[in-house]
């Protein structure tokens, strides 16, 4: 499978991501960011029930994404303005077998987990290629991190054998990647780690990170797309979801 296959296969997690939201018709409507919500996004224009969304408003994980959505024509709020968010839609960049997520590759973990916090349902969109057998498989764990405390969070990140990696910018970037929110991405890949609850409770015990970009027991829906079809996983009362997932 190629990138065609797998372009395919995030519009058609977004496509039902989509047809969900509309049925809804929530007033309040959180976006994450990432590829595949960017294939969401477009969707709404371009669709017979755009004006399920004419008298919504929109609260965005990041500024691309608001001014995305505020250059169509919508309502944005940014989201120190609201406390109730009605559906939350956002990507990942990894899901475990129980709906488990890496997220952050975009720099926004943040703002997404305060989000996500705040909804009433929330729907993650992915590719099959986000499918994996554990945590960090293929994907570095974000931490965001004060800048004033970098150094100091580095050491102690080094000291717990987590190989950090401050993450700088591509392209027109120079230097480190900072986030919406003004904090430092730092990048760990933790080896022999199988308690990511723990971990997760370790790392924002350190002063100077601001979050994690682990969510567990976040999602209450999982969209995959495949070239072919769509898989909708939901998470059951025993923490499982349907099996086998296929790994690639």
């Amino acid at each position: 499978m190629g990138a065609s296959d797998t372009e395919l296969a995030k519009l058609r997690a977004a496509k039902k991501a989509f047809d969900i939201v509309a049925n809804l018709k929530p007033a309040i409507i959180g976006v994450g960011t990432g590829s595949t919500v960017d294939r969401f996004v477009e969707l709404i224009p371009a669709s017979s029930d755009a004006d399920v969304f004419s008298n919504a408003i929109f609260v965005c994980a990041s500024l691309y994404t608001m001014y995305r959505i505020k250059e169509l024509g919508y309502t944005v709020a940014i989201p120190s303005t609201i406390d109730r968010i009605d559906v939350y839609v956002d990507g990942a960049d990894e899901v475990d077998g129980e709906l488990n997520m890496v997220k952050g590759g975009g720099g926004a973990s943040t703002l997404e987990k305060v989000l996500t916090y705040a909804s009433l349902k929330r729907i993650y969109i992915v590719d099959y290629t986000k499918l994996v057998p554990r945590l960090c498989y293929r994907h570095p764990i974000p931490i965001e991190v004060l800048p004033e405390a970098l150094s100091i969070v580095y050491r102690k990140l080094t000291e717990l054998n987590l190989n950090p990696v401050i993450r700088r910018g591509c392209g027109g970037k120079h230097g480190f990647v900072v986030s919406d929110t003004r904090g430092v991405i730092v990048d760990i890949k933790p080896t022999n780690v199988t308690d990511f609850r723990k971990l997760e409770r370790t790392l924002k015990m350190i002063p100077g990170v601001v979050e994690v970009g682990l969510f567990i027991d976040l999602a209450d829906t999982v969209i995959v797309g495949y070239p072919d079809r769509v898989e909708i996983l939901h998470k059951s009362p025993s923490n499982t979801v349907y099996e086998p997932f296929k790994y690639y």
